[in-house]
């Protein structure tokens, strides 16, 4: 028996990284599963690359291999209509919809706030926050006819605490927590739970990602020339009390995988850290 058996989960960002452990430990629990994800490869400004069509396709072979039913749809999450689609077509393949994992995200160029271009903060914000309000916005009428169903948002430390060189990305993680936060006072009553999850440094291994580029490398070392990925993470190490560089992806999907199932029935408006102690050091 699978702590979501039964169940369906559509998840935002799925095509790799983070997105691709939730989709995995969802159907290890007997979730079948909705992929979206843009696989637009290069954003302007990002340094890392984007999930593909490929990445996403291996995604959904992978949870089919698990054994439940997953589909996978290309979308933007920018784009509210496609949102809307994307929730339908998961209604017509899969039955219904009980959870959301808001996971899409992305973060640019860093720089001071006056450094940062107009063009990149829509991008940002357009993608983190309202992308965030174009997915839940679709699933809700779903939910709230059924009068049951779970979202879970990914924010960020940084929505918690402030760090510079990152003011678009921040504003948006400190703005998906009060999106939630008003999501679980608005749609309590029909069943629906909300919170957020707010990991710190996520570790990706060799694969390039958010945390491991060499603008990534600047910002946590600017007084080192030409810093490498071995000094980053021995400076990341200094910032969690337990003395790592970072979280691994299934640390980050444990925590959803709390959120979604009945363990946490009593449990909306929340944000659970997974920071390895990094928040400790924030105000109660």
């Amino acid at each position: 028996m699978g702590k979501l058996d039964g169940t369906v989960a559509l998840i935002t960002g799925g095509a790799k990284g983070s997105g691709r452990s939730h989709a995995l430990t969802l159907a290890r629990e007997g979730a079948d599963i909705a992929l979206v994800d843009n696989c637009v490869a290069d954003v302007a400004g990002q340094n890392y690359p984007g999930g593909s069509e490929e990445e996403l396709e291996q995604t959904r072979a992978m949870v089919s291999d698990v054994g439940r039913k997953c589909i996978s749809i290309v979308a933007d999450v920018r784009d509210d209509e496609a949102m809307v689609d994307a929730a339908r077509q998961t209604i017509d393949e899969l039955g219904q919809i009980d959870h959301l994992l808001s996971s899409a995200g992305i973060i640019l160029k860093f720089g001071k706030l006056a450094d940062i271009s107009p063009e990149q903060w829509r991008t940002v914000i357009d993608t983190n926050l309202t992308g965030v309000f174009n997915v839940c916005r679709a699933v809700l009428p779903h939910m709230v006819a059924k009068r049951k169903g779970n979202i879970v948002i990914t924010s960020s430390t940084a929505g918690r605490a402030a760090y510079p060189h990152i003011s678009d990305y921040g504003a948006s993680k400190w703005a998906v927590i009060g999106l939630m936060k008003t999501l679980a006072m608005e749609y309590g009553e029909y069943g629906i739970r909300a919170n957020c999850v707010a990991p710190t440094n996520v570790n990706s291994g060799d694969l390039p990602s958010m945390n491991n580029n060499e603008e990534a490398y600047k910002l946590f070392c600017p007084d080192i020339e030409n810093p490498t990925r071995e000094q980053m993470i021995e400076r990341m190490k200094t910032m969690h009390p337990l003395g790592v560089s970072g979280v691994d992806w299934q640390d980050v999907s444990n925590a959803y995988l709390y959120l979604l199932s009945d363990d946490a029935r009593m449990v909306t408006g929340e944000v659970l850290h997974v920071s390895a102690g990094l928040i400790a050091n924030n105000i109660a």
